[in-house]
């Protein structure tokens, strides 16, 4: 009876246990004008500060205001912002004043209906949007049926006590409609006349005027609507968001746009107070020339701090050197690629885009330029006819600073075939360039559902294409995807997680599967799970890489011996690895090593420079552990003139292994096969995060030695043949050589490696 007792008294205090505090949010600067980032109205939302305390988002898929309201600017939640995992969709701060259901709020008249129903809604394609002059400018496409799309770009800013639409139409073949207002609230409209107008509530007014020298009419009237609502929650990014139907009766204030040869311009003003002091006179031709509030913010170039950390990396053959970055720099790599023989571009985790400058002279007389910011959790940079492509969660964005004063002003829309769920873990790796010259990047497929299509694909883009072609599925974090060999194979790492044994290096082909449940077009009954992957290039032995990331190619000599092969970041241990790739039956297969550890953060992106160096971008948060000492880090490796005498290369032979090494080994010790231990394991294909290891005969957390029967040195000391019995086809082979000795007598600068044996060689 006690027992029961002191249960019952227990369990209240368990259920009153003290909630987690949640992270407070982080915000953007004042003098940022824009953020990308996902919130509850649409995961592909755009928030613009205006000034006056007055802040909008639009929605980029439905090409419309969905929030304007008054306080502060976004909150910023997520790993990038706060460091935390959650909360990470973001909110708006203050009160909010009015907004558009998600509808696209333009229709057209087409005289193939009937004449009480004669207006048809536009479908809406998103471009891009513009900062040119500070004031941020959405630019979309109407596409009408049998017509060519009609541009349209809105600018909005404030004015007056207003927020101000300048809508720039291009010439028209339909009369156009735009249902600037819309709300079910407001029961009455009253005509001021003068292109005034207000619609009356219980609790509030929404006024609403406009302004132009062309033929532009307003009305209000009311409808019957039906629609879908979604509210984007960190539940529903898995899940699935909950939808809420909503079928009403609406009023709207419309605006009529006749149709024309030449461009028309209208200015909507609208408000929610009715105090409030209105008086638009004349056409505003220029915003800037009446804008109470902020611009956008031009960088000057930042000199680097006088004077850099040390690295950490110590190695007799390699030489490592870290950027002396600036002070309160926030540097989070997620991308890196070549802008020109002295530029790189580098973009952040938080959004930003700088422009290293003299990135391959002296570290202390580099300069760093901010090109972009206000870009959503960017993981990869692609340079590609001298334009920055960024590979933000929802979509390829193309950057160009049309106006030369050295910041990004306008941000095109290249490609956003997959769904966004908002997810914290919904990233987009990439982009690179196949050999035919079409995009491709790598979608994560953790934290998904199988009704978001495309996560947890490889996609394939055209240039100029909306569309995106689903090559290869079943990727769980793809933190690094590049090219590889004249033909610019795609490759892809995967981290070690749920359906992810270990960490792997897999090479994109059409039609691969490898491992983690992918969403559609795959079919839904596979969603629970396969029995069978398309195995990995490589296997990473979790005790060397825990959290594999980005990579690049060893491109010629500068860099030492290893010209065609890879280098492999992981995140998490903070080191670099090698790898060697051979085709065998026509697949890629091939052997890992250690290279290089004590990076100052985690290893996250690579890239060979111009001067044969190799660059290294790293990033730590709260939420992303590495073992390394700084949240960031910018780091440069270049060959010390020493040669490491190291296991160059390795062939599969029909009954061994080949292999070559860097330098003349001494015969009589790597000709003795005692001096060699080889041995197997393979890895059990499931759900759980965490696979052991299984040797031959099914144990698990096993292995199986493997005898060599001999090792024979080639004439010229660079080849040593190793022979083995029992091996077999499907297992990870290590190969470790503790008494390898070169001719001069030097042990193995790293005496293991892993050879990932898919096949035998006939």
């Amino acid at each position: 009876m006690k027992k029961y007792i002191i249960i019952l008294l227990l369990a209240p205090m368990a259920w009153s246990a003290p909630k987690k505090p949640q992270l407070p949010p982080v915000f953007d600067p004042d003098d940022q004008v824009f953020r990308m980032a996902p919130m509850p109205q649409s995961s592909r939302s755009i928030a613009v500060s205006l000034g006056g305390n007055i802040h909008l988002a639009f929605d980029t898929v439905h090409c419309r205001i969905h929030s304007v309201w008054k306080g502060g600017p976004l909150k910023l939640y997520g790993p990038a912002y706060h460091g935390g995992k959650r909360p990470f969709i973001c909110q708006p701060n203050g009160k909010r004043l009015w907004g558009n259901p998600p509808l696209t709020p333009w229709e057209y008249a087409n005289p193939d209906l009937k004449s009480s129903d004669r207006t048809k809604p536009c479908k809406a394609r998103y471009v891009g949007h513009s900062t040119k002059g500070g004031f941020v400018s959405f630019i979309y496409d109407l596409l009408i049926p049998k017509n060519k799309a009609i541009r349209v770009n809105l600018t909005v800013y404030f004015y007056d006590n207003a927020v101000v639409r300048r809508y720039d139409v291009a010439p028209r073949t339909n009369n156009l409609y735009l249902l600037a207002h819309t709300e079910k609230d407001l029961k009455a409209g009253i005509a001021v006349g003068n292109g005034f107008n207000i619609l009356r509530g219980k609790e509030r007014f929404h006024v609403s005027y406009y302004d132009s020298q062309h033929k532009v009419s307003m009305f209000n009237y009311t409808d019957l609507r039906s629609f879908r609502v979604e509210t984007v929650t960190e539940q529903g990014t898995i899940t699935g968001n909950s939808f809420q139907l909503v079928k009403d009766k609406f009023l709207h204030t419309d605006f009529e746009f006749p149709k024309g040869d030449s461009p028309i311009t209208v200015h909507v003003g609208s408000m929610a107070k009715p105090e409030w002091v209105f008086s638009l006179k004349g056409a505003v031709e220029n915003p800037a020339d009446f804008l109470y509030g902020k611009r956008e913010s031009k960088s000057d170039p930042v000199k680097a701090n006088s004077r850099a950390r040390r690295s950490f990396v110590l190695s007799p053959y390699y030489k490592t050197e870290a950027f002396a970055l600036p002070e309160k720099m926030n540097l989070l790599v997620t991308g890196m690629d070549w802008l020109a023989k002295d530029k790189l571009a580098v973009c952040t985790y938080a959004g930003e885009v700088w422009i290293v400058e003299g990135a391959t002279g002296p570290v202390g007389q580099m300069k760093f330029r901010r090109f972009a910011r206000g870009m959503n959790e960017p993981m990869g940079v692609l340079v590609k006819d001298g334009k920055i492509h960024l590979g933000n969660k929802a979509e390829i964005t193309r950057l160009s600073d049309t106006d030369k004063d050295g910041a990004a002003d306008l941000f095109e829309c290249v490609n956003r075939d997959w769904d966004y769920t908002g997810s914290y873990n919904a990233f987009s790796y990439g982009p690179v360039l196949d050999k035919n010259g079409n995009f491709v990047v790598a979608n994560a497929g953790h934290a998904g559902r199988w009704s978001a299509q495309h996560m947890g694909w490889a996609l394939r883009i055209k240039p100029g294409s909306a569309k995106a072609e689903a090559f290869a599925s079943g990727f769980r974090e793809p933190n690094g995807i590049g090219t590889f060999g004249p033909d610019k194979d795609i490759f892809v790492t995967d981290n070690q997680g749920a359906w992810i044994g270990a960490c792997k290096l897999n090479h994109a082909k059409d039609g691969g599967f490898y491992g983690h449940p992918a969403s559609k077009p795959a079919p839904e009954e596979l969603y629970a799970g396969r029995k069978t992957l398309t195995p990995p290039a490589v296997w990473f032995p979790y005790k060397l890489a825990r959290s594999s990331s980005g990579m690049c190619e060893i491109k010629d000599d500068r860099f030492g011996p290893f010209k065609g092969q890879l280098l492999v970041g992981d995140f998490q241990n903070a080191i670099v690895t090698r790898v060697q790739l051979e085709k065998v039956g026509g697949e890629w297969q091939g052997a890992v090593w250690p290279f290089l550890k004590g990076f100052q953060s985690g290893v996250n992106r690579l890239v060979m420079g111009p001067d044969g160096h190799l660059y290294v971008g790293g990033c730590k948060t709260v939420a992303w552990a590495a073992n390394a000492p700084f949240s960031q880090g910018l780091e440069r490796v270049k060959l010390s003139g020493k040669i490491p005498f190291e296991v160059q290369t390795v062939r599969a032979m029909p009954d061994g292994f080949e292999l070559t090494f860097t330098k003349p080994v001494n015969p009589k010790a790597a000709g003795d096969a005692a001096g060699f231990d080889v041995w197997q394991y393979k890895y059990k294909y499931h759900k759980k995060c965490g696979w052991p290891e299984f040797g031959h005969d099914g144990k698990k957390d096993s292995f199986t030695v493997i005898d060599v029967k001999s090792a024979t040195v080639s004439k010229d000391g660079l080849k040593v043949r190793l022979r083995l019995e029992g091996w077999k086809a499907g297992y990870v082979t290590a190969v470790r050589g503790l008494d390898a000795r070169s001719a001069t007598g030097e042990k193995l600068w790293h005496d293991t490696f892993y050879y990932t044996l898919n096949r035998i060689p006939r």
